[in-house]
């Protein structure tokens, strides 16, 4: 098989003289089909995009469709400069090429395959923030071999669409709601009573969080600290906007609740350690209090 195929491609090197107007051919249908393969995909991006109410299934199919007309026109290409005998001998070759072929190739068909169950599966759409093996960034592309991520602090990560399978995707804007939560110590002297109602004033004053139910924020005692009584404070927000609402958003909520409970007078202590020291003459511990 390797033999007639090295054959083949010697007799087309010895006429390749003789056969230029083949070759012209050849390039014309190759560039002919890459033409109108890139046509189709825009005609097809400019029609059905709009219907497609999954704009990242819409691209990947447009992408799809130029590789198959590209792959047409290297077909006629190979058939019009006479190596139609060879590529149908290198197909044909099933034994050993094909075992040599497939573990080159591996990581390009695990990747293309796994780039139409991600375009099928639809665990993320374009501009969606996730999170996959500690990259946090926005969804800008799904291609034929990689995922593009834009980071918030302005890089292009490209993963492998194989990864993408693999590994844990978590989805931070899928459905537009995120709960975050966060702590605030009072002293053991303070009203409970009087500290919750004075949050949830604080809480009902930001129009920017959900407050229908069950979403509504809410409060409830964490623990009973060395030093002080912590409550934990829960609220959801739109996570669309995952940089102004996300960061900007619960940076303001938590200014708001601490100047709020500054204002009714409720005392916010910082920890308190004690460390015993003892005299080498004496058995006598001497206590000194520190406090952060």
């Amino acid at each position: 098989m390797i033999e007639q195929i090295q054959k083949e491609f010697q007799s087309w090197g010895e006429s390749a003289l003789a056969s230029s107007p083949q070759l012209i051919i050849g390039l014309f249908f190759l560039l002919l089909f890459s033409g109108i393969g890139s046509l189709v995909k825009r005609l097809f991006l400019n029609r059905f995009s709009k219907r497609f109410s999954d704009q990242l299934l819409a691209k990947f199919l447009g992408n799809l469709l130029f590789w198959v007309f590209v792959v047409i026109g290297i077909g006629f290409f190979l058939n019009q400069i006479g190596l139609g005998k060879a590529a149908a001998g290198i197909l044909a070759g099933a034994g050993v090429m094909a075992f040599i072929l497939g573990f080159a190739f591996k990581d390009i068909g695990e990747n293309l395959l796994a780039g139409i169950m991600l375009a099928f599966s639809r665990p993320f759409d374009i501009g969606d923030t996730i999170e996959v093996n500690g990259f946090v960034g926005n969804v800008s592309a799904l291609n034929l071999r990689n995922t593009q991520l834009r980071t918030f602090n302005g890089r292009d990560i490209f993963i492998p669409n194989a990864d993408m399978i693999k590994n844990v995707i978590i989805n931070f804007t899928k459905d537009g709601l995120l709960r975050h939560d966060f702590v605030v110590g009072i002293d053991y002297t303070e009203s409970i009573v009087k500290a919750t109602q004075q949050i949830e004033q604080s809480l009902n004053d930001i129009k920017e969080i959900a407050h229908q139910e069950p979403l509504k924020p809410f409060i409830a005692i964490d623990e009973f600290a060395s030093s002080t009584i912590n409550l934990k404070v829960y609220f959801w927000i739109n996570s669309l906007d995952f940089v102004g609402s996300t960061i900007l958003l619960k940076s303001r909520v938590m200014k708001e609740v601490i100047e709020q409970l500054n204002l009714a007078s409720i005392h916010m202590p910082g920890n308190i350690q004690e460390h015993k020291l003892y005299q080498e003459d004496k058995a006598i511990p001497v206590e000194v209090k520190q406090k952060n």
